[in-house]
């Protein structure tokens, strides 16, 4: 999904790794067991059992900017003493969880961790600390960089502190729903109509100048294994060899889409092999059409047809099942729409250049071709003879 992890080494009497994750403009970092008390190390510098090097990394971990922060405590010198915790400003403790202990005293204004899956904390639910606060917070402490720490001040508890102005909206809890379109590293920066030409009558999403969120991840090097994955799910497709393999890459296109917004208008569901790489679609009638058509699909099922991530729809020569095809009883009148909240990511190859290249490359899909051709030009009589020859 394109994060980014850092691992540092944290201090504990067995080696533990501590690290941080960056996902879609989002951050947060997991210490892991670790004694993070910056007097009682510096008592370990003056007894030669750390070097300054390392307690200065110790003491400046990079974890001022995070969005969310996963600190141990425990019983010291091989945890964090709770008492460090409790001195860090309200702000900090707003997206501060312990973890390790749960020993934690009565009206304590920190949270431990939540456990199981019904306690999991979603980065995308939280409101991320933007840019204009950062550079605002380091113009009003002065500090060049994070790492550095003023005199009067704990080295630690300054690479905690933060802006009260982060928070100013939100004095009860961080995990709330936010606005997903903060302005952030993104994949594509998408215009109302940037893929009108591809989608067909395109609607204009409610927010139309933002990105959906599916796509604020970085792109990664790991994006081209994942198109040629779902790719080679399609029939025909992994029979290519690597030099045409490329020549579909360069055709093939990564469009984002948001909720509600149409990915393949039913005039033109022939037109393009679609396949959905994060997010569901769903069929839904078109404007055009009146309540008086049918939702029967194509498998005597009711419902419409609906594609999760590494489901395709396109002709039918390429998509076997008819009911997720262009070909389906419902294609006629029905557009192929994002579904989910977050929005959908789809990789889009036009069809007629698809089809020449298939043609030139691929044996299997001109036996195919030949087959179907022979099968439609068998002609048969309108009327069948019941005249018997014996």
């Amino acid at each position: 999904q394109g994060a980014t992890f850092h691992f540092t080494y944290t201090l504990h009497s067995i080696p533990c790794v501590g690290f941080r994750v960056d996902w879609r403009g989002r951050s947060m970092v997991f210490t892991g067991d670790h004694f993070n008390n910056p007097p009682a190390l510096e008592k370990l510098v003056e007894k030669g059992v750390l070097s300054k090097q390392r307690a200065a990394d110790l003491n400046h971990l990079p974890v001022q900017e995070t969005d969310l922060l996963l600190h141990e405590a425990g019983a010291p010198p091989i945890h964090t003493p709770l008492d460090v915790l409790l001195k860090l400003p309200l702000e900090v403790k707003k997206r501060l969880y312990v973890v390790h202990t749960s020993a934690l005293p009565e009206g304590c204004e920190l949270r431990v961790a939540p456990t199981g899956t019904a306690g999991t904390i979603r980065l995308d639910k939280i409101r991320p600390v933007s840019s204009s606060n950062l550079s605002q917070m380091q113009i009003q402490r002065k500090r060049p960089s994070i790492f550095e720490s003023t005199p009067k001040q704990s080295p630690f508890l300054n690479s905690l502190e933060t802006s009260p102005s982060m928070f100013e909206d939100d004095n009860t809890c961080m995990l709330q729903d936010v606005d997903e379109y903060a302005e952030e590293s993104e994949l594509f920066n998408p215009s109302p109509n940037m893929y009108a030409h591809l989608g067909g009558s395109a609607t204009v999403p409610a927010k139309p100048f933002a990105p959906p969120p599916v796509s604020l991840r970085p792109t990664s090097s790991s994006d081209a294994w994942f198109i040629l994955n779902l790719l080679s799910a399609v029939p025909f497709l992994s029979s290519l060899s690597y030099t045409t393999t490329m020549e579909v890459l360069e055709t093939a296109r990564v469009v984002a889409y948001c909720c509600d917004e149409v990915v393949l208008a039913a005039d033109r569901r022939n037109e393009y092999l679609v396949v959905v790489w994060e997010g569901a679609c769903v069929e839904r009638e078109t404007k055009r059409q009146t309540a008086l058509s049918s939702s029967m699909t194509d498998d005597g099922k009711g419902g419409n047809a609906v594609w999760y991530a590494g489901d395709w729809t396109g002709p039918r020569v390429l998509q076997p099942e008819k009911r997720f095809s262009g070909d389906s009883s419902s294609s006629v009148t029905h557009d192929v729409v994002a579904m989910s909240a977050e929005g959908v990511k789809v990789i889009k190859v036009d069809f007629t250049s698809l089809d020449r290249i298939l043609k030139n490359d691929s044996a299997l899909y001109r036996k195919y071709l030949l087959n179907l051709s022979q099968q439609h030009s068998c002609a048969i009589p309108s009327v069948i003879s019941a005249k018997s020859n014996g």
